[in-house]
């Protein structure tokens, strides 16, 4: 269980508590009794259960459960592997005080979803009886609350789901208002039967629909109440019937779309676009584009709050997609667009999608003027779609809280179809630092190239600014990007240079132009600003015009150098802050970027009070000294991902910080302050770990860790330890994940 320790500190008004199932029942009784007993006002609990549970200690867990007369919201997690059971499942169908209930993952035979449902049903029909006669309660004729459950949702694994057999009963659960669940094999007859019940249903959600089926949404009419409604399905239809059934929705009911897969939906929205006003939520899977309509289709769904589209096409011609087109979209409050790959079968070889999506300065203030509503925003575009202007009027979305910015990196006919994912990261890396200390060029988008071409050219990502990101964002995700951070200066130009320009109180950090003294590795400070630049200072590499005009020398003699008491005081630690995008964040998700450990430690200190997820893979200049400097300035931190393969231990070029050491030692430092971190979930991949196994002393003081993965296999981790029991006696409340080469044991 979650709870170490109970006592009379515990606040008596707590209403919601989240719990991991423990192995051990006679723990769990002990655990529930004093949760019972010192928590008397508890309203909801999410529980979390791991493989480790078996089917008996699951019914029984789930019997001590029931004591919690007081719970009326239940949310249950199961891990991947970890089966509802049929006398589990029927345990909690007998729960009548439930209001809601979500069980999320795991397997759901027909067996147990056949108990569940029945047990609701029942506690719906007692409900009814107990408030008046069936009818009139079903009909809400009588005053007050209904009773009986209220919301109910059922998402487990892909492969399993609800059927035409399980509709009867779901039907009979008359009390439901909000139902979503995952369909498996469910026909246009099952949805029919779901319409003869529930008629207090204002929100239907269903997922997993196989629209080979041709479904008929005509019945979903007798849902009298019937609000939202959000669909699912693998492909766009294709029959007159069911599209048509689409546009039948009444007016002023929500309908929600997505497509796991499709090259029909430009048809759709060609042919109907005008005819759903009613749907608010699209999102458009994998999507074929044939022409550059599909954006006009999209701008007349004026109703949309939502917008997700995923597209490809392997035209022989490129297809300008130009985003200002769906401006007229002044309602919505997510926007996500991503560019996939596509399969060109004349060259035989997957590529780059011949789509052309430029996000320039005018289309993204075109959209800023008019997405006023905007929230979320996330584009996964190819290198040649983004521009320095045009990301740098990021700032102009004044309401934005989720931003995404992210670089597609598209195989090449060199690269070979099979590669991972993280071994095309591990290789960018190694050609960025391959290529700084061969002196070879390296060039990006932000400016001019840092050198000249020797013998192959290594490109950067583009370059972001993250002073050009608008202010007030909770979530952001960088991907495949050159990061800087320079300070805006008095007259509102960005500072560049270093110990030139010591005396001024905006520190300057980045990826540019600047020296190689102790302010370029990140060691400088309020009264000795960072560098706001970097330069490759390899041999063989000319150095860049800009990078003499940047760093002018210092005179020589005594007056270069201002004495101590003549140098211009420390400004204020408040007002050296400005009003920058990062003192909201909760979330921060880096990957495949190109930074430098002055720019992560002035992230972690800008953003430390409220950061709780942090993501960190492939990162180009993360050491384990960065790690342990940002960790020291982030107490709210909760889960950790530090992704680092092909780091090479003990060897770094002078002036470059492409060779960069990530290993284990990181993580000590990390669980040797004290007070220890609170995370509750950590992943850690490096290659000492890989090779060599998990060390106990950097693992043993993160007590509260709840689930633990780790880069080696179980085999390693064992040589390390001697047992991979010692790791559960040190972390006994923690998931403990790893590659597995036999069979998972129980006790983890």
């Amino acid at each position: 269980m979650v709870c170490k320790s109970w006592n009379a500190s515990i606040a008596t008004g707590l209403s919601s508590m989240e719990v991991d199932m423990h192995n051990d029942p006679a723990v769990w009784a002990a655990k529930m009794a004093k949760l019972q007993s010192l928590i008397r006002h508890l309203r909801a609990v999410v529980i979390h259960v791991n493989t480790s549970i078996s089917a008996d200690m699951l019914f029984h867990n789930i019997a001590l459960v029931q004591q919690l007369k007081g719970v009326t919201e239940l949310r249950m997690h199961l891990r991947d592997g970890c089966d509802l059971p049929p006398a589990a499942a029927a345990a909690i169908g007998a729960m009548r005080q439930l209001t809601s209930l979500s069980i999320v993952g795991g397997g759901l035979s027909r067996e147990a979803a056949a108990e569940l449902l029945a047990g609701l049903a029942a506690g719906a029909a007692a409900a009814a009886a107990s408030s008046g006669s069936g009818a009139a309660a079903a009909a809400g004729l009588f005053g007050g609350e209904p009773g009986g459950l209220r919301s109910l949702t059922l998402l487990p694994a892909v492969q399993h789901g609800l059927g035409d057999g399980e509709m009867g009963a779901l039907a009979a659960c008359s009390s439901i208002e909000v139902l979503e669940f995952r369909a498996h094999r469910l026909t246009s007859a099952g949805l029919a039967t779901l319409s003869l019940g529930l008629p207090r249903l204002t929100r239907l959600a269903i997922s997993s629909l196989d629209s080979d089926s041709g479904y008929e949404l005509a019945c979903l009419e007798r849902l009298a109440r019937l609000a939202e409604l959000d669909l699912a399905l693998d492909q766009a239809p294709t029959g007159d019937v069911s599209r048509r059934a689409l546009c039948a929705v009444k007016p002023g009911r929500s309908l929600s779309l997505s497509f796991r897969w499709t090259e029909r939906a430009q048809g759709l929205l060609t042919e109907y676009g005008n005819r759903l006003a009613n749907l608010t939520h699209l999102d458009v899977g994998a999507c074929r584009v044939g022409s550059e309509s599909l954006f006009e289709a999209v701008a007349q769904l004026t109703g949309l709050r939502e917008l997700r589209m995923a597209v490809y096409s392997n035209a022989d011609h490129c297809i300008p997609c130009h985003l200002s087109r769906l401006s007229a979209l002044a309602a919505l409050q997510r926007f996500h667009l991503e560019k996939r790959r596509a399969y060109f079968p004349e060259a035989r070889r997957f590529g780059e999608s011949s789509i052309a999506v430029p996000v320039t300065a005018e289309g993204l203030r075109t959209l800023a003027g008019r997405w006023s509503r905007l929230r979320s925003l996330r584009l996964a575009l190819s290198r040649k779609d983004y521009s320095a202007e045009g990301l740098s009027v990021l700032s102009s979305f004044t309401g934005l809280r989720d931003l995404g910015i992210v670089v597609e990196r598209y195989p090449t006919a060199g690269q070979a179809q099979t590669q991972t994912q993280t071994h095309q990261v591990a290789q960018q890396q190694q050609g960025l630092e391959q290529a700084a200390a061969a002196g070879e060029a390296v060039s990006g988008t932000g400016g001019g190239s840092l050198g000249r071409l020797s013998r192959r050219s290594v490109e950067l990502p583009p370059a972001l600014d993250l002073c050009w990101l608008p202010p007030g964002l909770t979530s952001l995700e960088l991907n495949s990007l050159v990061l800087e951070m320079r300070e805006q200066g008095p007259h509102g130009r960005h500072s560049q240079g270093g110990e030139a320009q010591a005396p001024q109180p905006e520190p300057g950090l980045g990826l540019g132009l600047g020296g190689m003294g102790p302010q370029a590795w990140g060691l400088g400070t309020a009264s000795a600003p960072v560098a706001a630049g970097l330069t490759f200072s390899c041999e063989g590499v000319d150095a860049a015009p800009q990078a003499g005009a940047a760093s002018p020398s210092l005179p020589s003699g005594a007056a270069a150098v201002p004495a101590p008491a003549s140098a211009a005081p420390p400004p204020p630690p408040v007002a050296s802050l400005p009003a920058l995008p990062l003192f909201q964040l909760s979330s921060l998700d880096v990957e495949a970027c190109v930074v430098r450990p002055a720019l992560l430690a002035e992230v972690a200190r800008r953003c430390g009070a409220s950061l709780r997820s942090l993501r960190l893979v492939g990162v180009v200049g993360l050491t384990d000294a960065a790690l342990a400097g940002c960790a020291a300035s982030l107490p709210a931190l909760r889960a950790l991902t530090v992704s680092a393969p092909g780091n090479r231990a003990g060897t770094m070029h002078v002036g470059w910080v492409g060779h960069v050491t990530v290993t284990q030692a990181g993580l000590a430092a990390l669980s040797a302050r004290r007070p220890p971190p609170l995370l509750r979930q950590l992943t850690w991949e490096s290659d000492d770990l890989t090779s060599r196994g998990p060390q106990l002393a950097a693992l043993a003081p993160l007590t509260s860790l709840r689930h633990l993965s780790l880069s080696c296999t179980d085999k390693t981790a064992e040589l390390a330890l001697g047992s991979l029991s010692v790791l559960q006696d040190a972390l006994p409340y923690c998931y403990v994940d790893m590659v597995w080469t036999g069979a998972r044991p129980d006790t983890l």
